[in-house]
C-alpha cells in the first residue's frame, strides 16, 4: 500500500566506497557492551537489565552484573563475539565446505572436561557461600518450647499433645508455683487439704462420668431410631423456648439453618406432618444447644422441663452413623452432623475430640463441593440453595479455625484450599427457595441476620495466617510477621467497633442483642491477636514492646466484658451464664497471663525474700517491659490486675459442679495468683492456705460432703508411674519418683504425696474414655 513515501534506495553495488568501509570493518566484529546479568548471561534468559532483573526474582537468585572493564568468561554466556568462538565457526565452516571429516574426540573431551572443571569451581564457590551465611546464627523470637506446648506420655504408647493455652503448659511459666505445689516438703495442714481437694476432684469427676451417660433405656432399645428421638423431645412449650435461644445465641457466627424454612418445618411437625429425615436430628441438637445456654446445670438431668443432653446427643450419633449412600452427601445430613458436633460440645468439651471430629466434617463437605463456588459448576445451583452453601462453609471454616486454635494445632483447611465466596449481608427473609436471583448485599453496618458472620468472613484471611504461624515459631527469625499480623487484628476492633457503636437502648432484648454482637465480633479477633502474642509475650525476653502491652490489653479486655452490664438487671445472669460457658478456656488463660505480669511487676523488689518458699526460682530480665505495660493505663494497673483475677477465682468456685470446670485449673490457678502478688514466704503460704480452704468448703458443698465425711473417704489409687514431659521443676524431684502404691490403710497419706498429685490429678482425660 502506498503511502506517500518512496522507500530508500538500496545501494546494490558491492563497489560503493561506503560498503567496502563497512565490509572491511565486519571482518573482526566488536564487542557488544555487557549489559545482562550474569545468571541471565549463564542460562541464556532475556534479561530486563535492572538491578535484581525479574529473572533472578522469579528464580530467587544472586542477580550480579559484571564490572565495567572485567573480562567476561564464555560460561557467563557472554554477549561478547571472542577470538575462540569465531574459531570455533570457522572451524564448522571449514568442516561443512570440505565435507565429512574424522571427529576429534580428544578435543570435544577436553572441553567437557574443562567446563566440568568450571561448573566443579563455581559449586565449591555456592557451598562456601552457605556455609559461611548458615555458621551466623539468625536472631529469632526466644520461646521455651515448655512453655509454648507438651506431651504426657503413658505407658510408652499412649501419648496426647497439649498446647499453650492448656493449664499443664501455662503453669511451667510459674517455677514458685509450681514447685510448691508438687514439693513433698508440705506441711501437715497444706498436705492435708491438698489431699482432701484431690478426693472431691474424684468425686465430681465420678458424678460427670454419671451425668454424662446416655439413658439406656433410649439407647439401646429396639424401636426405630425416628420413634426413640420422638419420644425425648419435650413438651411444644419447652422446645419454642429453647429453640429461640439457640437462634439468638448460636445463629450469629455460625449460620447452620435457614430460620423461616426451618420453622415452617418446625410447625408442621407439631401439626402432625412428616417432615424430611434429618429434621429430628437437626431439632434434637438444636434442642441440646437452647437447654445448655439456658443455665447452669441445664441438660445434665433428665426433667420434663429440658431435654437430656447426653441422650439426645447420643441418639443422633446413632442416627449419623447408620446413614449410607446418597444420604451421606445430603445438605441436610451435613447440617446434622455439625448441630451434633455443637452439642456434643456442650456435655463433652473436649477440644481434640471436637477437632477430629471437624475434620471428618471438613472432608465431607469437601466431597459434596461446597469448597467451592457454587457459580462454577454448569449444572446450576439456585440461588436459594446456592447461599446456603456459602453460609454453611463459613460455618465450617469458622469451626476449624476455632477449634485449631484451641488445641495449638493446624487447620484442617488452608486458605488457599477453597474457592467459595463469603455468603452476603442479608436476612433470611430477603430470600426463599423460589427466589431466581438474589438481592444485593446490604450495608455491613446495617443490622441483619448474617451481619456477623460475613463480618467475620473478611477477617479469615489474618485468622489462617494466625494458626499457621503459631504453628511454626520455631521457624521465625524476627518478630516482624508478628507484628504485621498484630497491626492488621488491631484494626479490625476498630472496624468493629465502628458497625457496633455502644449505646443505651432501655428494650433488655435490644441490650442483650447489642451486647453479644459486640462481644462476638470482638471475640472473633481478641481470640487470634491473644494465641498470636502468647508464645512471645510469655516467653521471649525480648518481645517488642507492643506484644508485651498488646497481649496484657487484650487479656484484660477479654476479663472486663461484663462490666457494661447491669449486674441487677433481669438477663444479667443468663449472659453471665453464657459468657462463662463459652468463653472459659479464654478467660482461664487471661487469667493466668494477667497472674504472669504481676509476677514480673513485683518480683524485683522480692528477688531475695521469694528463694525460702522456691529454692529454684528462674531470674527473670523481662520485668521492665511488664512493668511498664501494667503502667500504660488505668485498666493495667496492679490494682485492677488483681481485681481481674479474684473475680475468675470467685465465679470457678461458684461454678465448680458444672460440667466443664475442672478442679484442677482452680488450684492452679489459686497456687499461682498468690504467689504472683509478691510478700514474704509467710504471707504467700497464708495467702495459698486460705484459698485451698476456700476450694475445699466449695466442694464440700458441692458433693454434699463435710470435713467428716471427707476423712472417711478412701484415696483412690493413681496410675502406673508415668513420664510427664509437659510439667518440669527446677528441682528435680519428678525425675526420681516412683509408683504410687495402695497403703494398706486407706487414709493413709503416701511418703510421695506429689507423685499421686501428678498421676492421678493431673489425668485430665477419665480412663473409661481413652481408647
Amino acid at each position: 500500500m502506498d503511502n506517500g513515501k518512496s522507500p530508500a534506495p538500496v545501494h546494490s553495488s558491492t563497489n560503493s566506497p561506503i560498503y567496502s568501509f563497512v565490509a572491511s570493518s565486519r571482518s573482526v566484529k566488536r564487542p557488544r557492551p555487557v549489559k545482562s546479568c550474569l545468571e541471565c548471561r549463564k542460562r541464556k534468559l532475556k534479561c530486563d537489565r535492572i538491578s535484581p532483573c525479574s529473572q533472578c526474582q522469579k528464580a530467587q537468585r544472586a542477580c550480579r552484573y559484571a564490572a565495567e572493564g572485567d573480562v567476561v568468561s564464555l560460561s557467563d554466556g557472554s554477549d561478547v563475539e571472542t577470538p575462540e568462538r569465531t574459531v570455533k565457526r570457522n572451524r564448522a565452516a571449514t568442516s561443512q565446505e570440505s565435507g565429512p571429516s574424522t571427529i576429534n574426540y580428544a578435543a570435544v573431551l577436553e572441553d567437557h572436561a574443562t567446563r566440568l572443571e568450571r561448573l566443579e569451581r563455581q559449586m565449591l564457590a555456592r557451598k562456601s557461600s552457605i556455609a559461611e551465611s548458615s555458621s551466623t546464627p539468625a536472631q529469632r523470637p526466644a520461646a521455651s518450647s515448655l512453655t509454648i506446648r507438651g506431651l504426657t506420655v503413658k505407658g510408652g504408647l499412649r501419648t496426647r499433645f497439649f498446647g499453650q493455652s492448656s493449664t499443664r503448659v501455662l503453669v511451667n511459666l510459674f517455677d514458685e508455683a509450681r514447685d510448691f505445689m508438687f514439693s513433698r516438703n508440705k506441711s501437715s495442714d497444706i498436705r492435708d487439704m491438698f489431699l482432701n481437694i484431690q478426693k472431691i476432684h474424684k468425686a465430681l469427676q465420678d458424678e460427670h462420668r454419671k451425668v454424662a451417660a446416655p439413658i439406656s433405656v433410649f439407647v439401646d432399645s429396639m424401636t426405630p431410631i425416628q420413634k426413640r428421638m420422638a419420644d425425648v423431645l419435650p413438651n411444644k412449650a419447652v422446645c419454642d423456648t429453647l429453640l429461640n435461644v439457640y437462634i439468638g445465641a448460636s445463629e450469629t457466627i455460625y449460620r447452620v439453618l435457614h430460620i423461616p424454612s426451618f420453622m415452617r418445618q418446625y410447625n408442621r411437625y407439631w401439626e402432625g406432618n412428616t417432615q424430611s429425615y434429618a429434621f429430628l436430628p437437626q431439632l434434637l441438637s438444636i434442642l441440646c444447644v437452647g437447654y445448655r445456654y439456658l443455665g447452669a446445670g441445664k441438660g445434665q438431668y433428665h426433667d420434663r422441663e429440658g431435654i437430656h443432653i447426653p441422650t439426645a446427643s447420643s441418639l443422633v450419633r446413632t442416627w449419623l452413623d447408620g446413614l449410607r449412600g446418597k444420604q451421606l452427601v445430603e445438605f441436610g445430613t451435613l447440617q446434622a452432623e455439625i448441630l451434633q458436633l455443637m452439642a456434643q460440645r456442650m456435655i463433652n468439651p473436649q477440644n481434640q475430640e471436637s477437632w477430629t471430629h471437624l475434620g471428618l466434617i471438613v472432608r465431607m463437605a469437601m466431597t459434596m463441593g461446597l469448597h467451592r463456588d457454587p457459580s462454577e459448576f454448569a449444572q446450576k445451583i439456585p440461588p436459594f440453595w446456592a447461599e446456603q452453601r456459602r453460609k454453611l462453609w463459613y460455618t465450617i471454616l469458622e469451626l476449624d479455625v476455632h477449634m485449631s486454635m484451641q488445641c495449638n494445632l493446624p487447620c484442617c483447611i488452608r486458605e488457599g484450599d477453597f474457592t467459595c465466596l463469603p455468603p452476603r449481608n442479608l436476612n433470611d427473609d430477603d430470600i426463599h427457595p423460589n427466589i431466581e436471583q438474589l438481592p444485593p448485599s446490604k450495608p455491613i453496618d446495617q443490622h441483619t441476620d448474617s451481619r456477623i458472620q460475613v463480618f467475620a468472613a473478611s477477617t479469615l484471611a489474618m485468622r489462617f495466617k494466625v494458626v499457621d504461624l503459631i504453628n511454626r515459631t520455631d521457624s521465625l527469625q524476627d518478630y516482624q510477621q508478628v507484628l504485621e499480623l498484630g497491626n492488621e487484628l488491631e484494626r479490625v476492633f476498630e472496624d468493629a467497633r465502628y458497625i457496633v457503636p455502644p449505646s443505651h437502648p432501655k428494650d433488655m432484648k435490644e441490650v442483650r442483642r447489642q451486647y453479644l454482637t459486640r462481644v462476638v465480633l470482638d471475640m472473633h479477633c481478641r481470640r487470634p491477636l491473644l494465641a498470636l502474642y502468647r508464645p512471645f509475650a510469655l516467653s521471649s525476653q525480648d518481645a517488642p514492646q507492643q506484644i508485651v502491652t498488646g497481649y496484657l490489653r487484650s487479656s484484660m479486655i477479654l476479663l472486663s466484658y461484663l462490666d457494661e452490664l447491669d449486674p441487677s438487671s433481669p438477663e444479667y445472669h443468663h449472659i453471665w451464664h453464657m459468657h462463662q460457658l463459652v468463653l472459659k478456656q479464654e478467660i482461664l488463660q487471661a487469667a493466668f497471663s494477667v497472674c504472669y505480669y504481676l509476677k514480673q511487676a513485683t518480683s524485683g523488689s522480692e528477688s531475695l525474700g521469694s528463694s525460702n518458699l522456691n529454692s529454684n526460682v528462674k531470674s527473670e530480665s523481662i520485668e521492665e517491659p511488664c512493668t511498664i505495660a501494667s503502667e500504660s493505663s488505668i485498666l493495667l494497673s496492679l490494682p485492677r490486675l488483681k481485681s481481674a483475677v479474684q473475680k475468675v477465682l470467685d465465679t470457678l468456685l461458684k461454678r465448680i459442679r458444672e460440667i466443664g470446670t475442672d478442679l484442677r485449673d482452680v488450684v492452679s490457678l489459686t497456687v499461682v495468683f498468690n504467689t504472683s502478688q509478691g510478700g514474704t514466704p509467710e504471707q504467700k503460704r497464708d495467702a495459698i492456705k486460705s484459698g485451698m480452704q476456700a476450694i475445699l468448703d466449695a466442694g464440700l458443698q458441692a458433693i454434699h460432703a463435710n470435713k467428716e465425711n471427707i476423712a472417711s473417704m478412701p484415696i483412690m489409687p493413681s496410675p502406673a508411674s508415668v513420664p510427664m514431659n509437659t510439667m518440669q521443676t527446677n528441682s528435680g524431684f519428678m525425675n526420681h519418683m516412683q509408683p504410687y502404691a495402695t497403703p494398706d490403710t486407706p487414709n493413709t497419706v503416701p511418703d510421695d504425696f506429689s507423685t499421686m498429685w501428678d498421676m492421678e490429678f493431673w489425668n485430665t482425660t477419665p480412663q473409661s474414655s481413652l481408647p
